[in-house]
Order: C-alpha cells, then structure tokens, then sequence
C-alpha cells in the first residue's frame, strides 16, 4: 500500500473506532466556530424538484439568521438523493459527514433512505433533521429529529374527517410502495377505522412507475372514497386518468397536489378535498412573514418542500442558539424539548425523543381569481403526540 493508502486506512480505523464509541448521547462540539449543515435531497431522477425547493427554504432561514447561531457560523453543503437506490444515498451521506464534515444532516426526502443512513448517522452521533415527516423509530435512541410528525399520525386527521365530518362508511386507498406511503396512509386508514369506517382496499404503486392507469381502473367502485398520496407529478397523472374514466368515487388527497402541478390540473380538481400539512394561506403572523420573504427572494408562491425545509431550518438556529452551537443529538434534544415554537403552520413543539407535534388542516380545492388553493377548511391542533 502507499504512503497516502496506508494514512487513509489508518484514519478510516480511527473515524470507525471513534463512531463505534460515539453515540446520540454524547457532547458535540462546532469546529473552529463553524457548524455544517449538510442538505441530503434529490436534484435528478423523477423526484428532482424536492432538492432545489428544500435548498431554497432551508437557505432562506439560514439567511435571516445571517448563516449564524449560538455563536458559530452556519456553512450549507447540499448532497443529492438518489431516491431509488438507498446505498448510494449511504455513501454520499458518509462523504458528506467525513470528508464535508456535516455536523447536522437535513433530509433525506424519502422514507427509504432515512431508514438507509439512520444506523451509520446515530454511530457518528450526527443528528438527522427530517423536514417531511418520518418514521418513530429513526428518532429516540436514534438520531432523528422528525418533522412536522412521525409518518403514522401525520395523515391520521384526513381518515377522522372522512368519517366523523363527511359520513362516509367505506374507503379505498391508494400511496407508493415504500415506507413513507405506508406509514402515512395507513395511519389515515386506521384513524378511518378506529372511528367507525372500513378500509375495503388498498394499492400501492411502485417508486417510478409511470402508468397509472392501471390503479385508477382496478379501484373498487363501491367505496365512498378514494383516500390518495402520491408525488405531485404521478398524482396529477393518476388524476387525469380517473377523470378519463369518469369515475364518480370522491378522492381525498393528502397533500394535495403541489405547484405549479395544481394549476396545470387543478380544474380536475375542483371541490376535491383533502389534508395539508402546509398551506401558504394559514393565517399566521409566521407564515404571512415567510410567505412575503419568499415571494421577495424567489418571486412566486412556496409549496410544503420549501416551507418545511424552512420551518426546519428555523428550528436548528432556535436550538443551537439555546445551546451555544452544540450540535450534539444530546444537547439538541434538550434544547427543543417541548419548547413552543412559534412556526408557519402554528403553535408547534418536540418531545424529548425528537418527534414533533404540530397542527393539520383539511382544505378543499378552489378556484380563487385566476389560481386554483387549497382553502383551509378545518384545523387539528397537536397532531403527532
């Protein structure tokens, strides 16, 4: 081996030997003044507008904290996430944590791929800030802190209002094949049924299928409803498709649909009814703020990614404040538990775990001037605890 092959491998047993003995509990510290953050989203691939909207957010946050907290100054470094193959999500996200130096991870989008670097981040004892939602059991004794709630409950007030506001008896559903679909509509589905209602079938598409055709035509017709998430772009081709068919079975969609996607078929969508998790209409002072901020920044109208990456970026600043730039899972965790915070979809906190609570809204599709919104209909509060 050469002189530089046997330094690497030497380091490489000292990192592993100091991650092995490292865990979420122990005390971090900023280098030289400086804190990483490292932003794990996709950039290519079909999912490749959540990368650029999350960095829009999460820079603007970090700008009117002047890239700064508790005294160290904030560095951003952007990894993409390759959504359909977890392992190489794994490997940028080593480099990004031993040769970037990341002390504080955001992201990934997916499900999948959280559950993929989980293990290796909680060994180095870097904290992993999810900005749309993610399972209960990355955080805990693990190193995750999920927002805006733990992927079984976030979803849990659409099947509630399906059955206790509008009366329906039986639904279907339909969400991707991986974990986040599952968890996010089933805990619609088990909200439908632990208030009264039967779940009579369930589709799960596949990452990347693009024929959608197949699950609008295999629906079973007798339901009340049809309970849905998929990514805006499958979303809107599933829609298209439905209304082709001219199926009558009412969706309920959570999430919606995001822009620009919603205008280009939001007139498929009108009085359609759903759950969001963000809505640039909430009528909170935060949300005017961020919402004017963002159209001064980036002109336009910003959807849940870059509200959300907002909302996180926001939470990190509030916690390293309160800790003097501490970037420990430990030190993170006490800093934010159950601590109000003050956010653009309202009152919101975290447990000591690192699960966040935080309110839902359902909202129904309308044509408002020459733009189609999701109007804000009905809010639960405290969701996710």
């Amino acid at each position: 081996m050469t002189t530089r092959r046997l330094l690497f491998a030497a380091v490489s047993v000292l990192a592993m030997a100091a991650g092995t003995a490292c865990s979420a509990n122990d005390t971090g510290s900023t280098k030289g003044g400086e804190v990483v953050i490292g932003l794990v989203a996709p950039t290519s691939g079909f999912a490749a507008d959540y990368g650029p909207q999350a960095a829009q957010g999460l820079q603007l946050a970090l700008a009117e904290a002047k890239n700064e907290a508790g005294g160290a100054k904030i560095k951003l470094v952007k990894v993409d996430e390759d959504v359909l193959d977890s392992s190489q999500t794994l490997e940028r996200v080593k480099k990004l944590v031993e040769s970037d130096g990341a002390d504080i991870v955001v992201g990934p989008i997916f499900g999948s791929n959280q559950q993929a670097i989980s293990a290796y981040l909680t060994q180095q004892g870097v904290p992993m800030f999810t900005m749309l939602g993610g399972d209960a059991a990355l955080a805990g004794d693990k190193s995750a802190f999920i927002w805006p709630a733990a992927d079984k409950l976030t979803a849990a007030p659409l099947g509630t209002y399906a059955a206790e506001d509008l009366g329906y008896k039986k639904i279907a559903t339909l969400a991707p094949d991986y974990a986040y679909g599952h968890n996010a509509i089933d805990g619609a589905a088990n909200a439908f049924k632990k208030a009264g209602g039967q779940v009579v079938q369930q589709q799960w598409v596949p990452l990347g299928t693009t024929d959608m055709l197949q699950y609008a035509t295999g629906l079973d017709k007798s339901v009340d409803a049809l309970v849905m998430w998929l990514v805006p772009t499958d979303a809107a081709a599933f829609v298209r498709e439905y209304r082709n068919l001219g199926i009558k079975v009412p969706l309920l969609m959570f999430q919606g649909i995001f822009d620009p996607t919603f205008q280009a078929v939001g007139g498929q969508l009108d009085g359609v009814v759903g759950l969001n998790e963000y809505n640039h209409l909430l009528d909170f002072p935060a949300n005017k703020a961020f919402t004017e901020a963002y159209d001064a920044k980036y002109h336009g109208i910003p959807n849940q990614t870059t509200a959300f990456a907002y909302t996180v970026g926001q939470n990190i600043v509030t916690a390293l404040n309160d800790d003097d730039a501490d970037t420990s899972v430990k030190a993170l965790r006490k800093a934010l538990d159950g601590k109000k915070l003050d956010t653009i979809i309202g009152p919101a906190s975290y447990d000591s775990d690192g699960i966040a609570a935080s309110n839902r809204t359902i909202v129904k599709a309308t044509k408002m001037g020459t733009r189609f919104e999701w109007e804000p209909v009905k809010t639960y509060e405290n969701v996710g605890h």
